[in-house]
């Protein structure tokens, strides 16, 4: 990957939606050049996937809590069938295994504070093997003005 494939990951994180033509145009490359860049981005995994970013207040998604999990135990097994568990959980965006004091940090979002209370007792209170979890709540989310 040299700096024209990175100028061109940036353009597409930015506005996935930009055609191949204006790509080329803006970094200053052939349109055949931008297209077999891009395929070789695309089947090298660089680029796994284009996807909408919708405003979550539209699906009534208007509170993101992130959720620190420490487990009881950490055996292959017990961390996997824990994924498992959060992973078919409705509401829950993102599952990171961790470093360090916690094990996992999950993001959710939900209406507001009750029913992230309703979420915690219905699903996360029934995981076997928790031993602590710690709630944050985010007040703004300013990931949409980060760029690569």
């Amino acid at each position: 990957m040299d700096a024209v494939d990175e100028k061109i990951i940036q353009i597409l994180s930015r506005d996935a939606k930009r055609t191949q033509t204006q790509i080329a145009e803006r970094i200053g490359i052939s349109l055949s050049s931008c297209q077999r860049r891009i395929k070789t981005l695309e089947q090298t995994g660089v680029i796994s996937g284009y996807r909408a970013i919708v405003d979550p207040s539209f699906l009534g998604e208007n509170l993101s809590v992130f959720v620190l999990i420490m487990l009881e135990r950490h055996t292959r097994t017990d961390v996997q069938a824990f994924e498992a568990a959060i992973a078919a959980m409705p509401k829950v965006k993102e599952i990171f295994h961790i470093a360090g004091e916690y094990d996992f940090l999950i993001k959710i979002a939900v209406r507001d504070i009750a029913s992230y209370q309703e979420f915690n007792y219905q699903y996360l209170n029934g995981i076997p093997g928790m031993a602590r979890t710690m709630s944050l709540i985010s007040l703004s989310d300013r990931t949409a003005l980060k760029a690569l």
